[in-house]
């Protein structure tokens, strides 16, 4: 059963009128512990409180307890939406139907980034529904904002439900032919908001994308694409071993835009990747209907053996260097300049842009959480060449090789603690009576 509660959480100026308002925080929650809070400042995911495989529930997004916060550290972006266009667009300016269209030049009095000066991160957004399932904020851009053709009418459903499952569907109108590549840019940290560096490093990913987006010296897709080894992460890695891989390059981390789909449908959602802590037992898998996907490690982050002043984030703690990473769903960077790129970035009149910006699917390995007190001991068998080992380790699956002291061949280690899922090992791999679970 989903609720939705509604408190005050602070008051910020309207960059539009200049007056203070009140911004309100609506907190969605399940019958799993699951809960998600958003503030309209932004339309910002404020945060994300997830349960472990012990029920310990921890905040596993990045951000603050007030207004202060996100208005101090506005250029990090914590959590909030971007637009009219995420990421850049090249020159500040583009053509379209046939005309030039120039708007804000916001990044070194060059390019355009993240929706200008006042982008969608900055503005209040207005509270249009309550549903028994999440919230529905809606915010109108009017024309010229920026420099974009046509008044742009945006409305972000956020919505969580009892299989913990989190997602967030942008829908758009216009009255004029305008480019629009909304996105969300959220910190996460699945080892708990609080654990920074060494949390992160302890994740493991995979990415369901080989192809880079090659970008020049300022930034600026090139239109071409890479495929450099560091960057392929279809099979798991832990993140703090690939980042340690940076430490000879120009960039300290991940900071990378991923080509998913160059035959883009916008009507097809398909899986992006999947992240996860095994100290904790949290996972997060990753579904969404965009092309791109830009995956970051908070490089930008102050560093503290360089002396610099951290950034405080909830619970006076104190955000470093890779103390978090993004994942940002969008279109193609820079598309409405680069001919190849899907053109899904514009919308005409009459037409409604639909885009399912992230589906988040969380899980904490099981329902019950391992007691050291009944872990059982070991139990060993020889068959087949291999030599297998099982314990009770709740719900927590692992798997290591081990030479095995009779083969030549690997061993394999399995931790089984359900009956069921053993019954079934035992018969396809085995086929032996030899090796018996410990009482």
């Amino acid at each position: 059963m989903v609720q939705v509660t509604e408190d005050i959480f602070g008051i910020a100026t309207n960059p539009f009128t200049k007056k203070a308002q009140v911004v309100r925080r609506y907190t969605m929650s399940n019958a799993n512990n699951l809960s998600v809070s958003i503030i309209q400042l932004g339309a910002t995911i404020q945060s994300i409180k997830v349960p472990d495989a012990y029920h310990q529930v921890s905040d596993v997004v990045l951000g603050f307890e007030d207004v202060a916060g996100y208005v101090k550290y506005r250029n990090y972006k914590f959590g909030c939406t971007l637009g009219r266009v995420t990421d850049v667009v090249g020159n500040g300016e583009f053509f379209m139907d046939e005309r030039r269209i120039i708007v804000s030049k916001n990044l070194g009095q060059k390019h355009h980034i993240d929706g200008g000066f006042v982008g969608f991160d900055q503005v209040i957004w207005d509270l249009y529904m309550t549903r028994p399932d999440g919230v529905t904020l809606r915010h109108v851009s009017q024309n010229g904002h920026e420099g974009f053709p046509g008044t742009l009418d945006v409305m972000i459903h956020f919505t969580i439900d009892d299989d913990n499952l989190f997602f967030i569907r942008i829908e758009a109108t216009t009255d004029q032919t305008t480019p629009v590549n909304l996105s969300n840019h959220i910190y996460f940290n699945l080892a708990g908001q609080c654990t920074g560096k060494k949390g992160i490093f302890e994740h493991r990913i995979t990415m369901d994308a080989v192809e880079t987006m090659d970008t020049s010296d300022d930034g600026l897709p090139t239109g071409r694409f890479n495929s450099d080894s560091v960057y392929d992460i279809r099979l798991p890695v832990l993140i703090g071993d690939r980042v340690r891989q940076f430490e000879k390059r120009s960039s300290k981390g991940y900071n990378v835009c991923y080509a998913l789909d160059k035959e883009f449908d916008s009507n097809t959602t398909r899986y992006v990747a999947r992240f996860m802590h095994p100290q904790s037992g949290r996972s997060m898998k990753i579904l969404s209907n965009q092309p791109s996907v830009k995956f970051a490690t908070a490089n930008d982050f102050p560093q503290e053996p360089l002396g610099e002043e951290p950034i405080l984030g909830k619970n006076c703690t104190r955000y470093w260097q890779h103390s978090g990473f993004s994942v940002q769903l969008l279109n193609y960077p820079d598309a409405v300049n680069q001919p190849d790129f899907p053109k899904s970035s514009s919308i005409q009149r009459s037409t409604i842009y639909t885009k399912l910006s992230i589906n988040l699917v969380f899980r904490n390995r099981g329902n019950v959480a391992p007691n050291p007190k009944n872990w059982r001991p070991w139990a060993k068998s020889q068959c087949g060449g291999f030599k297998f080992e099982c314990r009770c380790l709740g719900n927590l699956f692992e798997k290591r090789r081990e030479e095995s002291s009779k083969s030549s061949m690997s061993g394999l280690f399995i931790a089984i603690d359900n009956r069921n899922l053993w019954d079934k090992f035992h018969k396809v791999v085995c086929n032996s009576k030899q090796f018996e679970p410990t009482k």
